[in-house]
């Protein structure tokens, strides 16, 4: 071999000789991914039904929770028993829960000299979708309404009937408490689904 000449010791390769390397990836195919065993199928959709009934239970949980907090005062007892109270204040909370008691009728009496007063309405049990309707003289004072522990309030006549009608009972009966601010009494009352109590205003 010359002086001039160049060796190359290295070793060639041909592009047609080199080592064929396979590329690793994952399988993920669309006729692997149905073949999941039927017991994890069972497991996935059983821990989405548990999901979904735990959402369920805390969203009804925190439509029934009420910042109210329930009164048991001696004042609150006897209002239970009696269900009258001239002390206990407006939208007082008595029970935690209804407890299906059905009220009547009452006649109230008064020397107001006005000729509308205010009645405030509220449930003074568990906030459990109870719905009620007002009616005067027998004509509707607006829509059906949910009663909760925060009271509403209408003007109503000084004299004449005031109707309470049970439209709709979300359990356990419908439990509601009317005060008249021209006596400052509370009525706590009750009744079923369709029932209603009639509050006959009289000035002496």
């Amino acid at each position: 071999m010359g002086n001039n000449e160049f060796r190359n010791d290295s070793p060639v390769t041909s592009k047609n000789n080199m080592e064929y390397i396979p590329d690793i990836q994952q399988d993920i195919s669309p006729h692997r991914a149905k073949n999941t065993p039927p017991f994890t199928q069972r497991i996935k959709k059983g821990s989405g039904i548990l999901l979904l009934a735990s959402i369920m239970a805390l969203a009804i949980g925190m439509m029934c929770h009420t910042g109210t907090s329930v009164n048991t005062s001696d004042d609150a007892q006897s209002a239970i028993e009696t269900h009258v109270s001239t002390t206990l204040p407006i939208g007082a909370r008595l029970l935690e829960k209804d407890d299906h008691y059905v009220g009547g009728d009452m006649t109230i009496t008064h020397t107001s000299p006005e000729k509308k007063t205010k009645m405030y309405i509220w449930d003074y049990a568990a906030e459990d979708g109870d719905y009620v309707q007002v009616y005067i003289d027998g004509k509707p004072l607006g829509s059906p309404f949910m009663i909760k522990n925060k009271p509403e309030v209408f003007n109503v006549p000084a004299t004449g009937e005031v109707q309470v009608v049970g439209t709709r009972d979300g359990g356990g009966g419908i439990t509601y408490a009317v005060r008249y601010e021209l006596n400052h009494e509370t009525y706590f009352n009750g009744m079923e689904q369709g029932g209603n109590n009639v509050y006959t205003l009289v000035r002496e």
